[in-house]
Order: structure tokens, then C-alpha cells, then sequence
């Protein structure tokens, strides 16, 4: 049986098909950016310069915009204790902490996954998500897939439980491939779990549908910059 490959569940846009950079909430966020800025001071310092945002709001629609709050800083991550999977999601944290020019994000690894705002975890194959579940997906060189899926309440004004993120094999994958693969797909998803709820258009971004290396563009570090900047729609889910 073949191992089904995750994309959003929205409608997809066509493959090729051009996308905008930036949203109506990007559009805000920068503009917002803007007023607050005068050179070499303030807001502007927390922003990386000469980069362009694509979206980060859930498939194009602003209504759902999400990123943690600074109350619960520092977000709590839990990943199983599956091969490397506990130290990809150190490093693909890692990496996005260090997107962040004014210490907007940081994050504690945990032991304990029901005090987890956000869970990793390595099945065999990719969970398949209930109809009121979102989900966001990657697969990567022909290697490994990801997703990651949330939900939130009737009304879709908050998160009802964590971010889970999974990563899984392909069947008959190359040892060496695989492993490269796990690092920066499980560094994708955990973008997902983090708020960026949309694909890159560009294939050179670690946001894009079929990542292919570990680490950040410009525009990927400026798109979660505006997006940790901008009104949250969605409330966090109540910690335990």
C-alpha cells in the first residue's frame, strides 16, 4: 500500500501556479511595520531588511492567523525519543529562535508530551486527520513526508489542544537520504506548528512544499518576523 502524501486540506493552488507574497494580513503587518519605524531605531530593528514575506495566515485566509504568545514563552516542545527526531526538533527550533532579531521566540524541550503546546512525533505513516482537523504537509526528495495539524473551536477563535507535527518514511528509502530528510522537513513542520499556516511559492525558502535544505532564507526570517508582530486571531489552547 502506498503511503499517502500530505498537502493542505484546502483546495490546492495548481503546481507552477504563481502566488502572492504577502496577504491582506501581511499587507497590515507591514504597514504597521512602517509607521512604527524611523531608520536605524525601533521596530525596524527586529525585521530583516531587503526581503519580501509570502503568506503566513492559513491557505490565504486571514480570519486564521496564529502565533504563540509571549505569555507562553518560552513554548513548551516535546518530540518523542525516536532515532534523531529529539535532536532534529532541538536544531530545527534552534533555527527558528535564531530568526528572530529582538527575542521574540524561545522554547524548552520537555519530557512529559501532555504539558506540550507543541508534540513531534515519528510514526511509520502519517496519521490520517478527522474532518475537523487542519492540516499542513511536506514531502522532500522522495525520502520522507510531514504534516502538521491543529484544531480549533466552532467558532475559530482558538486553538483547542497543541500543534502536533509527524514526520515519516517513505518506503524503501535510502538510510543516508532519509535521515538528511527527517532534519529539514521535521525544521518545515515545526514552521507549521509555530503559526507560518501557508506554503512559500519559492522553492529556495524552508517554507516551500518540497523543502530542500536546512536553513532559512531571508524571506523565510521576514515572514515569521511580521508574523510574530502581527494580531493573532486564534487564542492559544489552555495550558496544563
Amino acid at each position: 500500500m502506498t503511503t499517502p502524501t500530505f498537502r493542505e486540506t484546502a483546495a490546492a493552488r495548481p503546481r507552477g501556479a504563481a502566488a502572492p507574497r504577502a496577504s491582506l494580513a501581511l499587507a497590515l503587518a507591514a504597514a504597521a511595520l512602517l509607521a512604527g519605524c524611523k531608520a536605524g531605531e525601533g521596530p525596524g530593528q527586529c525585521y530583516e531588511p531587503n526581503a519580501r514575506a509570502y503568506n503566513f495566515d492559513w491557505l490565504g485566509d486571514t480570519n486564521v492567523v496564529f502565533h504563540w504568545p509571549q505569555s507562553y514563552m518560552p513554548i513548551r516542545v516535546y518530540a518523542e525519543s525516536v532515532g534523531t527526531l529529539r535532536a532534529n526538533t532541538q536544531t530545527g527550533m534552534q533555527l527558528w529562535a535564531s530568526a528572530f532579531r529582538c527575542r521574540e521566540l524561545s522554547y524548552t524541550m520537555v519530557t512529559d508530551s501532555t504539558h506540550a503546546d507543541i508534540i513531534v512525533r515519528n510514526p511509520q505513516t502519517l496519521p490520517l486527520p478527522a474532518r475537523s482537523v487542519r492540516a499542513l504537509g511536506a514531502d522532500s526528495v522522495n525520502a520522507c513526508q510531514g504534516v502538521t495539524q491543529f484544531q480549533t473551536d466552532s467558532d475559530t477563535t482558538a486553538l483547542t489542544g497543541p500543534m502536533r507535527s509527524y514526520v515519516a518514511p517513505f518506503a524503501g528509502t535510502d538510510s543516508v537520504a532519509l535521515l538528511a530528510c527527517y532534519r529539514f522537513v521535521t525544521a518545515h513542520e515545526l514552521g507549521h506548528a509555530l503559526g507560518m499556516l501557508s506554503h512559500s511559492p519559492d522553492t529556495s525558502d524552508l517554507m516551500y512544499a518540497s523543502p530542500r535544505r536546512l536553513q532559512l532564507s531571508e524571506d523565510d526570517r521576514y515572514t515569521i518576523q511580521l508574523l510574530y508582530h502581527a494580531a493573532s486571531k486564534l487564542r492559544p489552547p489552555p495550558r496544563r
